[in-house]
């Protein structure tokens, strides 16, 4: 049983290590039209399960290789205990005649040799194979970390290009500045009336102001100022995958 679930989890995580390339600019375009090959309210969510599922296979390929690692350190204790136990044995006295190993007492020593002796064979055999197993994995599980960061890049990269696309086909950016032109001109609502009056009473007029603590006046001003550009991807490296 520990030997199938390590194979199981060797064999995906070996199939996820095949399938990644190296190149990241590759593996991005891949991924690119995949992603848009899929239906639009799907997408984000199988994007990501791209990464998650990955992660899941490091996962059980850790648990596997942790689980087999402790069987083999029983195994080894055990088999140790075994032959402690058969050497004890068979320093004890063997029956002398036909009717002494009939009786239980002479018999019982001989039994236990010979079940300690199978016991010791077949754990042995299974020390054996869970040595030969064992490498193939633990190599894999030290190669998987930089895989898996692959995809994560991979994804991220492709998440934020469908969301810098999204901003710019969207127009959200201007609907946003629109939005904050329009709260602020309705918090100086009836301003030429306010005037007006100022100058015939000769004093201000006392009503409330409203102030908006968030952005700030300085803020909302120079945000106002601008012109309205849309979002664009940046690479810390000056690294540029090809664009979307």
């Amino acid at each position: 049983m520990v030997g199938q679930q390590l194979a199981q989890a060797f064999g995906a995580a070996q199939a996820l290590i095949d399938r990644i390339p190296r190149d990241l600019d590759a593996t991005i375009e891949e991924l690119r039209r995949w992603y848009y090959r899929q239906h639009p309210a799907e997408r984000d969510r199988l994007l990501w399960q791209r990464f998650t599922g990955a992660e899941q296979m490091y996962g059980r390929l850790e648990s596997a290789v942790g689980v087999a690692r402790e069987a083999l350190e029983m195994e080894r204790l055990a088999l140790i205990q075994v032959d402690v136990e058969r050497n004890a044995l068979a320093t004890h006295p063997l029956p002398a005649t036909v009717e002494g190993a009939a009786t239980e007492p002479g018999v019982e020593p001989v039994r236990r040799y010979q079940s300690l002796g199978l016991e010791r064979d077949a754990r042995q055999a299974a020390l054996a194979e869970l040595e030969r197993l064992l490498p193939a994995p633990e190599q894999t599980l030290g190669q998987l970390p930089d895989v898996i960061a692959r995809v994560l890049e991979t994804v991220v990269t492709i998440d934020r290009e469908a969301l810098v696309r999204r901003v710019r086909e969207s127009g959200e950016l201007e609907h946003l500045r629109s939005r904050f032109e329009r709260l602020r001109t309705m918090a100086n609502t009836h301003a030429a009336e306010i005037d007006e009056w100022n100058q015939r009473v000769g004093r201000p007029v006392r009503v409330p102001r409203i102030r908006f603590r968030w952005p700030s006046a300085a803020i909302w001003d120079a945000l106002l100022a601008e012109a309205v550009e849309a979002p664009e991807l940046v690479w810390d490296d000056d690294r540029r995958p090809p664009s979307a």
